[in-house]
């Protein structure tokens, strides 16, 4: 409080006390004018501290006894007396309740003060917006009707940008400026769109959403505008105030995930990478099945051109038998053609293109590579594939790559069986609720009990020629697309590893 304003405060103070006791002293008027002093004690609460108004209470109540006894003598018993009981008490009680107050003001400064403290010097960037406006808007939504907010806010693009330009920046922390790249306070808590990207728009559509819905909380990953137009990765968080509250001072923390984004986009293009070098690796053991896959076309080619050539030198030459042979030749060339794709595809360094996939088409693709390989090995490849299977939405050539390291280990796992068939069975199943299971079983020896633990680890291999990888990457990617993948020792022979993905959804 200002010293002019507080010197003004204590001389009307005294003022009114010397005016209460002088009226108290001389008045006729049969009423507990002392009462009054109550005025005085309240008056001191923002002037005194604990003692200056314990002070002044002792001194209303001097005042009162004394003013008593000049218009009364000692006579201490009617109603002069119990008037003065009365302002006695008065007095007493204002004083308590004063104290009492000055002690909830004083606790409330030291809150008011720590939060003040907490708000300007946490490592998060606060944000406190007046979010009234949009609660109104919000309410008078509801009281026409809107059931779908969502669908609303399609059909009503402009009403996100009302309410963005409701929304009032009241105060920012320091934390808030530095990420904001505004030089001083006055200018990060200019309008809200000065801030925004088209992705910041989507964020606060959400953030509209649970509003109207009544969540407590809302939390969402986004990205801002700095002041020097630098785009900053944030993790929002909005705790809401009670369904009856006015919604004028929401706080809204935000966290700079600028360099974790960096670090997750460098850690996916290394892993990339080293997907595209297991890949090259496995391509590699595959060496004998790619020859013989490419060969295979290649010389029904020259058979067929051969043969051609025979029908033609007839006399007279047979047109449609040379047709035909040239047709055969044209379908051995487009099969060579799609062997040689299908590795292409495989070999090539590109960033994952996640579409909806038929999963038993990609998984006879794998079939097809890798048969040649099953025979060299003795191994049976079946498969047993689910009938009508919705959708997988995942990358083909990392679905590929999957299929593809577990079927070889697979293979691997029986080098050394002599006892049994040797065979792969390659199993896809729909799995409740909306997910799709594919299994690759083996009739191998199984895994031991003290590798299961580390099985999908990296650099973790149980042959001596391998490099703990290919497992290791496997889980990567399922993990990557929601899913999970795990092994398992059959009841029997051999292990089964499994993997489950999210069904896509459908698409209106």
């Amino acid at each position: 409080m200002p010293a002019g304003v507080s010197r003004i405060r204590i001389a009307l103070a005294i003022a009114l006390a010397a005016a209460i006791f002088l009226f108290d002293t001389v008045s006729p008027a049969g009423i507990a004018v002392a009462v009054l002093y109550a005025v005085v004690i309240m008056m001191s609460v923002d002037l005194c501290d604990r003692r200056g108004i314990i002070l002044v209470s002792l001194g209303c109540a001097v005042l009162t006894m004394i003013a008593f006894l000049i218009g009364h003598g000692w006579n201490f018993e009617g109603d002069p007396m119990l008037r003065c009981l009365v302002s006695l008490s008065a007095v007493g009680i204002t004083s308590l309740l004063a104290l009492r107050n000055q002690r909830a003001t004083a606790v409330l400064k030291e809150s008011e003060r720590r939060y003040r403290n907490i708000f300007q010097t946490a490592g998060v960037s606060i944000f406190e917006e007046d979010f009234s406006a949009v609660r109104s808007a919000l309410r008078t939504l509801k009281q026409r009707g809107v059931a779908d907010i969502r669908g609303y806010l399609a059909d009503h693009p402009s009403f996100v940008q009302h309410c963005i330009a409701m929304v009032q920046i009241l105060d920012v922390n320091e934390a808030a400026i530095r990420l904001l790249g505004a030089r001083e306070k006055t200018q990060a808590i200019s309008s809200l769109r000065n801030y925004l990207l088209p992705e910041t728009t989507d964020s606060f559509r959400e953030m509209l959403c649970a509003m109207f819905d009544g969540e407590h909380s809302f939390e969402y990953e986004t990205a801002i505008r700095t002041a020097d137009d630098e785009r900053r990765a944030i993790l929002m968080a909005a705790t809401f105030p009670p369904e009856g509250d006015s919604y004028r001072n929401v706080l809204i923390s935000v966290l700079d995930i600028t360099e974790r984004e960096r670090a997750q986009r460098a850690l996916e293009q290394a892993q990339s990478a080293l997907a595209h070098v297991s890949r090259i690796s496995t391509l590699g053991e595959l060496t004998a099945s790619i020859a013989h896959e490419v060969n295979q076309p290649l010389a029904a080619i020259v058979t067929n051109g051969e043969a051609c050539l025979r029908w033609l030198n007839r006399v007279p030459p047979d047109l449609g038998e040379a047709r035909a042979c040239v047709e055969h030749s044209v379908a051995e060339g487009r099969r060579a053609g799609a062997v040689v794709q299908r590795l292409r595809n495989l070999a090539r360094r590109a960033d994952p293109q996640v579409v909806a996939l038929d999963v038993n088409g990609v998984i006879e693709e794998v079939a097809l590579l890798v048969g040649r390989e099953a025979a060299e090995h003795g191994v049976a490849l079946r498969l047993d594939l689910g009938p009508s299977l919705p959708p997988l939405r995942i990358d083909r050539i990392q679905l590929q790559q999957i299929l593809i390291n577990l079927t070889i280990n697979a293979m691997h796992a029986m080098e050394t069986v002599t006892d049994r068939p040797r065979q792969v069975m390659v199993e896809s199943r729909e799995q409740w609720p909306s997910s799709i299971r594919i299994s690759v079983r083996d009739q191998g020896s199984g895994i031991a009990a003290d590798a299961m633990p580390r099985l999908f680890d990296a650099f973790f291999t149980t042959r001596q020629e391998g490099i703990g990888l290919g497992l290791s990457i496997c889980r990567s990617i399922v993990e990557s697309h929601g899913g999970r993948i795990w092994a398992e020792n059959n009841a029997d022979h051999g292990a089964t590893f499994h993997i489950l993905l999210a069904a896509a959804k459908d698409e209106e």
